[in-house]
Parts: C-alpha cells; structure tokens; sequence
C-alpha cells in the first residue's frame, strides 16, 4: 500500500468514526453539544483509527464501550446506552454497502476505496455524513413516534437480543470479507444480506407495534364498555329517584296542605328542614350527576 493510499485509508476510517458519533448524537436525541461531538468524533477517530491497525473490525468495541459510557454520563438509561450504538453502526454498515453497490455498480469504480484517488474519497465521505445525518435524523423520529416507543420499551429485552446478534452477523461477514481483500461477489453478497436483516428488523418491528396497538384497541374497547355498563346503572338509579320524587312530591303538598290548614307554624318548618330541604338538595345532586354524564364525549375517563 503506497503513501497515499494509507492516507486516504486512515481518512476514511478517521471519517466514519466521525460519522458513527453523530448518528449517536441524533439517535440519541442529540443530547451532546456541536462542540462535543466534533471533538469526541476525532478523539475517538484518531484512537479508533490507531486501534484499528492492531484489532482490525474489534476496535468497534471500544469505540461503542466509549459512546456508552458518554451516553451514561449523560443520564441515560442502560438500555439507549447499549443499543444507541449498535443501531448506529447497523445503520453505517447499510449506508456504506448502499454507496459502494453504486460506486461499483453504476460508477464501476474499485472496490477498494483508497484506490479511487482523493477526490472520489472526498465526494465519497461528504455523502456518507449527509446520510447518516438523513437517516438518523429519520430513524430518530420514527422511534420516538408514540406507537413505537411504547412497542420498544415493552419489549426491551427483545430489540437489544435482536440488534447484539445482528451487529455480530454483520461484522462477522465483514471481517471474512476482508479476509478474502474484500471481492465484489462478496460485497455484492453481504449487501443483500444485510439489506435482508434490516427489512426482517422492520417487518419484525412493525409487526409488534401492530399488535401492541391491537392490544391497546382492546384495552380501551372493554374500559368503554364497563364504564357503559356504569353509565346506564346511573341513569337507571337517577330514573328511579326520579319516580321515588314525583310520589314524594304529592305527599309534600298533602302534608303542606294539612300543615298550612292547620296554621301550625312550628310543624311546618320543622317539616321544611327535614323533609323538603333535604329533597331539594338530593334533587340538585341528581341534577348535576345527569348533567356530568350527559355531557360526558369519552366513556373511558
């Protein structure tokens, strides 16, 4: 390998480290600064670069122990630390076979980047971070969209089993086609496969929020139908005090009657605070009970 084949080699390894911090970034909800980021971003390049020559596709290992940590720093729970890094590096992994499938397959450019000169490795990581930051940015959103957050955090456990085993298929396959001086039938072969991993992860992932929103159609469908249940034993019991007032209320005008006969002023207001102030203020709780459930719109509050 000559001298500047190095240099573009050490470039795009110190490039996609960059990358890898950002998409961390967004994934995250961007909770470092600019500052931050650029700064981590070449500390871990410079680093993840030297380690690279030594443990090759391992140094990956550090770099995600490194972003976890910062992550933790950051008040985050174990399980965005842990998995935040290995979507992003699932998410690089398909970006970067997508843009050499084009370079080699519409361009008909080497395989091997460093050999395409300077200019080629510049246009090559400029689109490289203008999709990371593309599909981050819209993988973040999709996350977080309510259907899937609550479908990931019920099924925690699940999504980081799925994504430690496929970040280690991945790098697996990598690792054996770098062994064989990375091949076009080989690149050409883990594409698909890859490109296969992700669409089971979201077939797979689309299916459980299916569900879990099944499930919570079900849930709201027998809460309304309990508070139904509650709402028309109401109306029956305000009914029935109802018809209990209208045959109390002849027997108030009778006594009335017998009591304004009589002229007995002390019966008459003794019966006024026993009988028909306690009738009244029944009355005006019936009122507004009916009045609270006739205006009710949603039967499951």
């Amino acid at each position: 390998m000559g001298l500047e084949s190095f240099l573009l080699t050490i470039m795009l390894i110190v490039f996609q480290i960059y990358c890898i911090v950002v998409s961390v970034n967004i994934l995250s909800n961007k909770v470092f600064s600019k500052r931050f980021v650029f700064i981590m971003g070449l500390l871990l390049g410079v680093s993840g670069t030297t380690l690279f020559f030594y443990a090759e596709y391992y140094s990956l290992v550090f770099i995600a122990g490194i972003l976890m940590l910062a992550l933790r720093w950051k008040k985050k729970r174990w399980f965005v630390c842990i998995v935040t890094p290995l979507v992003t590096l699932f998410l690089l992994v398909i970006i970067s076979y997508l843009m050499d499938a084009v370079l080699i397959g519409v361009f008909q450019l080497n395989n091997i980047l460093w050999n395409n000169g300077i200019v080629t490795n510049i246009v090559y990581c400029t689109i490289l971070l203008i999709l990371t930051h593309v599909i981050s940015a819209g993988v973040n959103r999709l996350i977080r969209s309510k259907p899937y957050k609550t479908t990931i955090n019920k099924n925690v456990y699940l999504f980081a089993s799925i994504l430690v085993i496929t970040v280690v298929i991945i790098y697996s396959f990598i690792y054996i086609e770098s062994i064989y001086q990375f091949p076009s039938e080989i690149i050409f072969f883990n594409g698909i496969l890859f490109m296969t991993l992700l669409c089971m992860i979201a077939a797979t992932t689309f299916t459980l929020v299916k569900i879990n929103q099944r499930h919570v159609e079900i849930e709201k469908e027998k809460t309304e139908k309990r508070q139904l249940t509650k709402y028309t034993l109401a109306l029956e019991k305000l009914s029935n005090e109802m018809s209990d007032f209208n045959h109390d209320y002849i027997n108030i005008l009778a006594s009335l009657h017998g009591y304004i006969e009589k002229g007995d002023q002390l019966l008459l207001k003794n019966y006024f605070q026993e009988t028909i102030q306690p009738l009244n203020q029944a009355l005006i709780n019936n009122k507004n009970q009916l009045s609270e459930y006739t205006n009710r719109k949603d039967l499951t509050q």
